[in-house]
């Protein structure tokens, strides 16, 4: 990028045109001498690029090269995993090498996002559910695992798909050597055991299930392998350990011989049960039906690692909002907090729960983690650690007493050894009971907990049901709605309806976690715990949007949460520095002693003997829609809206693109631009690096 700062960005033209000639040499299948030179000249203006390696992998491939191309290819979707031309590439390469579950992954993907042709099916008995079930997810929206829009069936050799779910199986997600993977049961507690696993068989394809069952349907995904006959599980001498084991059947019968014990129990249908072992111990099942067995807890806890360590993600915190009314609708969080750390200038990476929970999970921006649209469902690497295998790695028990089933299919939670997820409905005050019955029930080891609430989150008015004390409160004037339609949550606009339900979430979510707090001050030491507060993204409808417009990177939309407590963490009050929710995850490895990879995004606060953070970055990198960017110092905020919407590869042209610079007092607002060549000189380049990896420089693969 150019060393002046009169233009924001510039496109390379040279780059541009050696990309232009390169793909209609392509697609007259002119993979000669000329070809390699252009491509020399494209790789001198474009090193490292993943179109650069897309266009040197099909070389390679025209001349059946696939060996050499895989590594090229594999670049590639490293650099820019989502795309028409690197899928179909991969998809190419991995047909030819004898991968055929990678090669209908990809075609997934590219029949999931672009509707390319319908993947085919040629796979040996042995690999053919796998591969379904791979097809099911590269196909299907990535957010609510273990939900599927696309269950991929073949039926007298032909292909079809409905709306369906992971229940008693695995999910086939890619993950490290030495884990096992998700096993979907069903939750309960203190019920009948296989009556979740009925109603759930049965209802599993219905429309009902479809269109609202599944929204407090509660799922019980754990690390767990499927056994038939006997297994024998081994605990360390002098050791105790706990074991979670479900059936696939009715009352299954499951014995137990250990050197003191030769007894039975009955086991759920797809319900997990727990049972706390002291010596080795050799379980068996009589009939030809599978059981399930978790993976041991082994209990005892370590000077090295705290008791307790609890991330608790309210959805939608807009800190701009409960700034000036936190004591008044959230004492008791209030109260527990001003013992620590209240991060005051916080800012999310995104407008919206997806892209921002998987930056929160790794440390890394969205423009890193290439997670940035609900439709697309690619696995992250597996060696871009996550917050909870690096907690893992400690020793923790990791567990989510209540989650979403966000950022499962990409990996973002995969470090987790049991997670409690519903699609939609996740109440504080249930949460909050869970979490205290974890903290109960598996108190003889330290635990990594994550619980998710969504109380304050708002949604459209349309079909849905306000709390009563909200309706009984407002006159009927302002209770309607009007014209008001059907509204993405981050473009709900600023009506009291809205903003009064925002802040009744806020006692519900106080009054629940408040004794969640209480049970946490009651039963540990201030050095045996650390609780991590926070939210993924703000709200709209708290702006000024008198024009009608919502502006989802403004400070309400994009200004979030964050305060700590606990082991490590000073009783600093309210903090009025400047920090990402990125900065979360380094922020955990300098408290709990996890060494944090040097490519990490997130910078360790000043107020925990780091250096201040510079400047913040959010973007909204939605395909379909503009690409929209704010870059904010303590003091201004850079401004950036393209002309050009954001491609489904999540590419955009930037071109031309000019952004403002306005006081942070009164950002995006008209007649407050503000210009120097100072101010360009600090955010132009931090700008420019931030996009590098979205800018698309004008080129394009046709699908």
């Amino acid at each position: 990028m150019q060393d002046d700062f009169t233009v924001f960005w510039q496109n390379n033209a040279r780059a541009r045109a050696l990309f232009d000639d390169l793909v209609a040499r392509g697609a007259r299948n002119a993979y000669d001498d000329d070809y390699l030179a252009a491509l020399d000249a494209y790789q001198a203006e474009s090193p490292d690029s993943a179109h650069f390696y897309i266009l040197a992998a099909r070389y390679l491939t025209a001349h059946g090269a696939y060996d050499a191309a895989l590594p090229l290819a594999e670049r590639a979707y490293r650099l820019r995993p989502v795309g028409y031309a690197v899928w179909n590439l991969l998809a190419e390469i991995y047909e030819h090498l004898g991968r055929p579950l990678d090669a209908l992954t990809m075609r997934g993907y590219s029949y999931g996002i672009y509707k390319t042709p319908e993947p085919h099916i040629d796979l040996p008995p042995q690999l053919l559910n796998e591969g379904l079930n791979r097809l099911s997810v590269a196909m299907s929206e990535g957010k609510l695992a273990p939900f599927l829009q696309y269950r991929a069936v073949l039926k007298d050799g032909r292909l079809s798909f409905h709306d369906d779910l992971f229940v008693g199986e695995e999910l086939p997600l890619t993950m490290p050597a030495d884990s096992a993977r998700f096993w979907v049961g069903c939750y309960g507690e203190n019920r009948f055991l296989s009556e979740k696993g009925f109603m759930l068989e049965e209802l599993r394809r219905s429309a009902r299930f479809k269109n609202c069952g599944h929204h407090d349907f509660v799922l019980d995904l754990q690390k767990a392998r499927e056994v038939r006959g006997a297994s024998v599980i081994e605990v360390p001498e002098g050791r105790e350990a706990l074991i979670a084991i479900a059936g696939t059947e009715l009352s299954q019968e499951l014995s137990f011989q250990t050197e003191t014990v030769d007894d039975h129990t009955y086991l759920g249908k797809w319900a997990f049960s727990y049972f706390r072992l002291s010596e080795k111990t050799t379980l068996h099942v009589d009939a030809s039906a599978p059981y399930v067995l978790g993976t041991p807890i082994l209990l005892g806890h370590s000077p090295r690692r705290k008791k307790l360590v609890l991330n608790i993600l309210v959805d939608a915190l807009s800190w701009p909002v409960m700034r000036t009314r936190f004591t008044e609708y959230m004492p008791r969080i209030a109260e527990f907090f001003s013992r620590g750390v209240i991060f005051d200038d916080h800012f999310s990476t995104s407008e919206f729960t997806y892209p921002a929970l998987a930056a929160i999970e790794t440390g890394r921006y969205p423009t890193h983690t290439q997670v940035f649209s609900e439709q697309d469902s690619h696995e992250l690497p597996l060696d871009m650690a996550t917050l909870s295998e690096c907690m893992k790695d400690l020793g923790y028990y990791c567990a989510a007493p209540m989650a979403s089933g966000y950022s499962m299919y990409c990996g973002a939670m995969r470090g987790y050894d049991r997670i409690v997820a519903t699609s939609w409905d996740q109440p504080a005050f249930d949460g909050a009971e869970r979490t205290i019955r974890q903290l109960e029930a598996f108190g003889e080891t330290d635990q990594f907990l994550f619980l998710h609430v969504m109380d304050v989150h708002p949604y459209s008015a349309k079909g849905f049901k306000f709390a009563t004390a909200v309706e009984t409160r407002l006159p009927l004037a302002r209770r309607l709605l009007g014209a008001e339609g059907t509204e993405a949550s981050v473009r709900l606009p600023n009506f009291e309806i809205y903003r009064a339900q925002f802040l009744e979430g806020a006692r519900y979510v106080d009054r629940s976690v408040g004794v969640l707090l209480d049970y946490i001050r009651t039963h540990y030491d201030e050095d045996e715990y650390i609780v991590n507060l926070y939210s993924d993204h703000g709200v709209s409808i708290f702006s000024p949007n008198s024009d009608g417009a919502v502006d989802i990177m403004g400070p309400y939309s994009t200004g979030a949460s964050w305060m700590m407590r606990g082991a490590g963490v000073p009783a600093a009050g309210v903090v009025n520095e400047l920090t990402s929710s990125v900065d979360i995850y380094r922020t955990l490895g300098h408290l709990c002693g996890f060494p944090v990879a040097p490519d990490v995004d997130g910078n360790l606060p000043a107020v925990f003997g780091g250096r201040a953070r510079e400047a913040t970055y959010s973007i909204s990198r939605y395909p379909g829609q503009t690409l929209k960017v704010a870059v904010r110092s303590k003091t201004h905020t850079l401004r950036l809206e393209t002309d050009e919407v954001v491609a489904k590869d999540g590419t955009v042209d930037l071109g031309g693109a000019y952004p403002d610079i306005f006081p942070r007092a009164h950002e995006a607002e008209p007649g407050h631009a503000v210009d120097s060549e100072e101010l360009r000189a600090f955010f132009y380049p931090k700008a420019r690096e931030f996009l590098r990896e979205v800018a698309s420089n004008g080129e394009t693969f046709k699908a």
